[in-house]
């Protein structure tokens, strides 16, 4: 039975999705003296943080795979005091394929930071064009080499001044040691602890207003839960991307972790080296947790996935112990607005100062 309005003061808000965004919000609501109630679709909890399956032994990110040291979530999780346990991956164990060959990203050592390898002479023009925040006149394997940082970064094919910044300069990129699931876990029980409702059992279906045509409870199921505010954080893009991840045995990307195919459009990266305690015990220390995401032409890409690894990986087709493909993965959008038609919009950097304001309003 759906609850009824409560009979004491306390504000209602409904958050509506149930990935980071939707975890964050709904944690802020409660942090800031209102009653929340989290709507996802059903279960796992955790949206693209959930896991690629409920028969994954391996744990695989469905994406993004690497970890924003010092963004939003980097801080909360740290004020929460379950800061994320990370581990650095250099810039020479990424690199980019065109015809089927490998080119390695540089090397950076030194207070100087002195480049070298594969890439050196390109390197400083490409900091200085990134610093300028002009990558548009980028060609040729510098283009490539922004391309790889930017879809480390944002998942975005455009290259990224920050992107180039942060990873190619900066810092060293870094991945969670135990995934997004561990990042959307540690909110789940923050949530839990501040008395967050979740209703899990099927989708939104729309909104209810009152005369003033302002928001007053949210439908689902033929139901109406009467709430004071709604945050919206379930916004996807249209673009779609094609997943598809492999625990083999054996390590087949070696000597990179990361590996993006220019002419396919496909990015590999294998987490099974620098985490292993993502990988059951016993293929610790010879295998490979392949994340395999194909971009452009839906139709062509798990051939295009194959085709790669077929180049790159070979005999990975007889190792393969867990093998799970995603066809329609979709990333989170920022909206154009905060509020908007009696809602409010959230995304993962905005999410916590919506929650707050939707408590407020």
């Amino acid at each position: 039975m759906t609850p009824n309005r409560p009979a004491h003061n306390m504000r209602r808000v409904g958050v509506v999705g149930d990935g980071l965004t939707g975890l964050i919000a709904g944690l802020s609501v409660a942090s800031n003296g209102a009653e929340v109630v989290v709507f996802g679709h059903s279960e796992p909890l955790g949206g693209l943080a959930s896991p690629v399956h409920p028969d994954s032994t391996w744990l695989f990110d469905r994406l993004p795979l690497f970890w924003k040291r010092k963004s939003d979530l980097d801080k909360l999780l740290s004020k929460l005091k379950v800061p994320m346990p990370t581990r650095k991956v250099p810039l020479s164990k990424m690199a980019f394929l065109r015809d089927d060959q490998r080119f390695s990203l540089p090397t950076i050592s030194g207070f100087f930071r002195r480049t070298g390898g594969h890439l050196s002479a390109e390197w400083p023009p490409l900091i200085q064009a990134a610093r300028s925040g002009d990558l548009s006149q980028l060609e040729g394997p510098s283009k490539d080499a922004a391309t790889l940082l930017s879809l480390l970064w944002n998942f975005d094919l455009t290259p990224d001044p920050e992107a180039v910044l942060n990873l190619g300069w900066k810092n060293p990129a870094t991945i969670a040691i135990d995934g997004w699931i561990g990042a959307s876990g540690r909110l789940i029980a923050a949530c839990l602890q501040t008395d967050v409702t979740f209703e899990m059992d099927g989708p939104v279906t729309g909104f209810r207003r009152g005369n003033n045509g302002d928001v007053d409870g949210v439908r689902r199921k033929g139901r109406v839960l009467p709430v004071d505010a709604v945050v919206q954080a379930s916004s996807r893009s249209e673009i779609k991307l094609y997943g598809r991840y492999l625990g083999l045995t054996g390590q087949y990307l070696r000597p990179h972790v990361v590996l993006w195919d220019a002419d396919r459009e496909v990015i590999l990266v294998d987490l099974g080296n620098v985490a292993p305690e993502r990988v059951p015990e016993k293929y610790r220390g010879s295998a490979s947790l392949l994340h395999c995401i194909a971009f452009g032409d839906q139709e062509t890409a798990e051939a295009r996935v194959e085709a790669l690894l077929d180049s790159q990986c070979s005999g990975w087709r007889n190792a393969i112990v867990e093998d799970f493909t995603l066809p329609n993965l979709r990333l989170p959008t920022i909206p154009n607005s905060e509020h908007e038609d009696g809602v409010y919009h959230a995304h993962l950097g905005n999410a916590f100062s919506i929650g707050k304001r939707a408590t407020q309003s």
